[in-house]
C-alpha cells in the first residue's frame, strides 16, 4: 500500500491488473485521454528537485508515440501543478481535463544510486460513496541503478510499465520510447533545473535564468531537441517570437513530427496573421495525430477567421464530440451557427454554453435575442429576467424585455421597462421612442404625445419626433397641428417612409391627392415591400376616379401582403364594375 500526502490512499489491484480495462473506448475509435505529473523526490536531498519536471516532461512526451494513447496538456505540459505530488489536486487536474489515466512516479539517491520508480493512476470518477474524483494506483515498475544511467533506467521502467498495462507498442512507438532526448546527464540536469525555472515549481518563475541555463544545456549538447523546444517557449512567454519560431523549427528537424514543438509554431504563425501556414501545420499535424483535440480545435478556429464556416463546423463538432465540456470551442461553435443563420442550432448551442457559464451574462442576452428570432418569446423573457436578477440595471436586458412583451402585445409590460431605460439612460433618445410608441399600443396617446414633445430635445432625432406627433395629431383630428408637424417630418427625414406615408393621409384628408400620391410614390421607394403603401395609393387613386391604376395598385399591394383583406374587398369591388359597367362608374362601396 502506498500511503500519499493528506492520507489518500492508493491501492495497487492484485492479479495482474484485475481492474485494467481497454485503453481505447469501445464506442469510439478514440485513444484514452492521459494526463503527466510531477514525480516525488522522495529523498532528503533537494539538489535532485530538478527530476520532478524533467522526469514527468520526458514521460509525457515520449508517450506521444503511443497511438492507444492522446494527451490532454498543451505545450507547458505541468502547467500549474505543484512541485509535490498531491493526489487530489491531480485527480481534480485529471477529471477537468478528461484523462483517464495519470502518469507519474518517485526517485531517491540511496548510496549515491538512481532508486526509479514509475507509476499508472486510473482516474476514479465521483460516485454516490465518493463526493471528488480519486486516483487508483493501478501498476508500478521500480529499478536501482547507476545514476550516470538514469535515462535508460526511466526509458526501461517506462516500457515495462507499458508492457505489463498490455498497450500496444509497434515499431515506431518502440523507437520513439527508446530514442534518449540526450545522452548527457548533466545536460539532462540543466534541462530539469530550467524547467523549474520555467514553470516555477519550488521558486518564483524565472524566464531570464532559465534561458541561461538551457543554453549551458545546449552547449553540452547541441542536438537536444527537447532543450531547444523549452528555449522556445521561455522566448514565447518573452514576446520574442522570432526567436522562438527557431527554436521550435530547430527542434523540429532534430525530431521530426514533435508535436508540442508543431504546436507553438501553429500558435506564432496564427498570432502572426500567417494563417495558411498555420492551417498547413495543423492539417500535417493531424494526419499523424487526427484524435489530437487541441490541434482540431486550433484548426477549426483558423477555419472560422478564414471563414470556411463548413470546415469549421465539421472540425469543431469533432472537437465537441470528444470533449462535450469545451468551452471555447461551442462558443465558436454559436459564432458559426449565427454567421450562417441556422437559428434553431445557434439556440442549442448557446443553452450548452450557459449550462457550462451560467454567470456569463452575455451568453444569456444572446440566447434571449436566438429565442426572439424563433418566436420563443416566453424563452427569451425568462433569458432576460435572468440576467436582470443579476443585474437590475443593465439597459440591453431592459430594452429587449420591453421588445419581448410589446411582441407579445402587453404594451403596459413593455411601458414598466422603457421608463426604467429612460430613468437609467436619460441622455440616450432611444428610450423615448420606444416608450412611446409603447404608450402608442396601449391606446394612451396623451402620454405618448408628451414623451414625444420630450423627445424634441434630441435635435438629430426630430424627424423621428415630429413623425409620431404628426401622428398623433392625426388620429385627433387635429390636420392643421398634424399637417405643421408631418410637412417638416418628410424634411427633416426624407428617408423615413412612414413620415411620408402619415403626411399622404393628412394631405388626403386636405384633399389635396395628387401630393399625397406623390409622398407615397417617396415612401414606396424607400420601401418596396410595405403593403399598405400600396394600398393607400389604390384608394386616393379610386377617390380620383382613376380605376385601373387602383386595380393595380391593389394588385401590388396583395402582391406584398396576399391576406390584405382591405385590398381583396376594394379589388374584387373594381372586378365586378368591371363586369357589370366596363369599368365606367366609381367605386362607392370602396374601403
Amino acid at each position: 500500500m502506498f500511503l500519499g500526502r493528506r492520507g489518500v490512499k492508493f491501492i495497487l489491484a492484485a492479479g495482474a491488473l484485475a481492474i485494467w480495462v481497454s485503453p481505447a473506448r469501445a464506442d469510439e475509435d478514440l485513444p484514452a485521454a492521459y494526463l503527466v505529473a510531477p514525480f516525488q523526490n522522495a529523498s532528503p536531498v533537494k539538489q535532485l528537485d530538478w527530476m520532478s519536471s524533467a522526469l514527468a516532461v520526458t514521460v509525457a512526451e515520449k508517450l506521444e508515440a503511443l497511438p492507444a494513447l492522446r494527451p490532454v496538456y498543451g505545450p507547458k505540459v505541468l502547467d500549474g501543478f505543484e512541485k509535490a505530488f498531491d493526489p487530489e489536486e491531480v485527480a481534480r487536474r485529471a477529471h477537468d481535463a478528461g484523462a483517464k489515466w495519470v502518469f507519474s512516479g518517485e526517485f531517491a539517491r540511496p548510496d549515491w544510486k538512481s532508486d526509479l520508480k514509475v507509476r499508472l493512476y486510473v482516474v476514479v470518477e465521483a460516485s454516490d460513496q465518493v463526493t471528488e474524483p480519486t486516483l487508483r494506483l493501478v501498476a508500478e515498475v521500480g529499478s536501482v541503478g547507476e545514476r550516470k544511467n538514469l535515462i535508460a533506467q526511466l526509458d526501461d521502467n517506462l516500457l515495462a510499465l507499458l508492457r505489463k498495462a498490455e498497450w500496444p507498442l509497434d515499431a515506431d512507438a518502440l523507437a520513439q520510447l527508446a530514442r534518449k532526448p540526450t545522452r548527457d546527464l548533466y545536460a539532462f540536469t540543466l534541462y530539469g533545473r530550467a524547467l523549474d525555472m520555467f514553470y516555477g515549481l519550488g521558486a518564483p518563475r524565472d524566464l531570464k535564468k532559465a534561458q541561461k541555463t538551457l543554453k549551458r544545456a545546449l552547449n553540452i549538447d547541441p542536438k537536444f531537441a527537447e532543450a531547444h523546444r523549452l528555449l522556445g517557449l521561455t522566448w514565447l512567454d518573452a514576446g520574442e517570437r522570432a526567436k522562438a519560431s527557431s527554436q521550435f523549427s530547430y527542434a523540429l528537424d532534430l525530431k521530426p513530427g514533435y508535436w508540442s514543438a508543431q504546436a507553438s509554431l501553429v500558435r506564432i504563425y496564427r498570432e502572426s496573421g500567417n494563417r495558411a501556414r498555420a492551417v498547413e501545420l495543423c492539417q500535417k499535424a493531424l494526419e499523424a495525430r487526427p484524435y489530437d483535440v487541441e490541434m482540431r480545435e486550433t484548426l477549426g478556429e483558423l477555419e472560422w477567421e478564414g471563414a470556411d464556416l463548413d470546415a469549421a463546423l465539421a472540425d469543431l463538432i469533432k472537437v465537441v464530440a470528444i470533449e462535450p465540456r469545451n468551452l471555447k470551442a461551442r462558443r465558436t461553435l454559436a459564432l458559426i451557427y449565427a454567421a450562417r443563420g441556422e437559428t434553431a442550432d445557434l439556440a442549442a448551442e448557446l443553452e450548452r454554453v450557459q449550462d457550462l457559464a451560467p454567470d456569463d451574462l452575455d451568453v444569456k442576452l444572446d440566447l434571449g435575442s436566438a429565442y426572439l428570432r424563433m418566436g420563443r418569446n416566453d424563452r427569451a423573457i425568462s433569458a432576460y429576467e435572468d440576467v436582470l436578477k443579476k443585474q437590475p440595471k443593465n439597459i440591453q436586458a431592459l430594452k429587449l424585455v420591453g421588445d419581448c412583451y410589446r411582441r407579445q402585445k402587453l404594451p403596459e409590460k413593455a411601458i414598466v421597462a422603457y421608463q426604467r431605460v429612460r430613468k437609467l439612460a436619460p441622455e440616450d433618445p432611444r428610450p423615448y421612442f420606444l416608450l412611446g410608441a409603447a404608450y402608442e399600443e396601449a391606446g394612451d396617446d396623451t402620454r405618448a404625445e408628451a414623451i414625444f414633445q420630450d423627445a424634441q430635445q434630441f435635435k438629430r432625432y426630430l424627424g423621428e419626433a415630429w413623425t409620431n406627433l404628426g401622428s398623433i395629431a392625426y388620429r385627433r383630428g387635429d390636420l392643421a397641428t398634424a399637417n405643421w408637424y408631418l410637412s417638416r417630418a418628410v424634411v427633416r427625414a426624407p428617408e423615413r417612409p412612414k413620415a411620408h406615408y402619415d403626411y399622404a393621409l393628412v394631405l388626403d384628408a386636405k384633399k389635396e391627392r395628387d401630393r399625397a400620391l406623390g409622398e407615397l410614390k417617396v415612401a414606396g421607394d424607400l420601401d418596396p415591400s410595405d403593403a399598405e403603401i400600396r394600398y393607400l395609393a389604390g384608394v386616393i387613386l379610386l377617390r380620383q376616379g382613376r380605376l385601373d391604376e387602383a386595380k393595380t395598385a391593389f394588385t401590388e399591394a396583395l402582391k406584398r401582403k396576399p391576406d390584405h383583406a382591405d385590398a381583396l374587398h376594394n379589388l374584387a369591388l373594381l372586378q365586378d364594375l368591371e363586369r357589370r359597367y366596363g369599368g365606367e362608374h366609381a367605386a362607392t362601396g370602396a374601403k
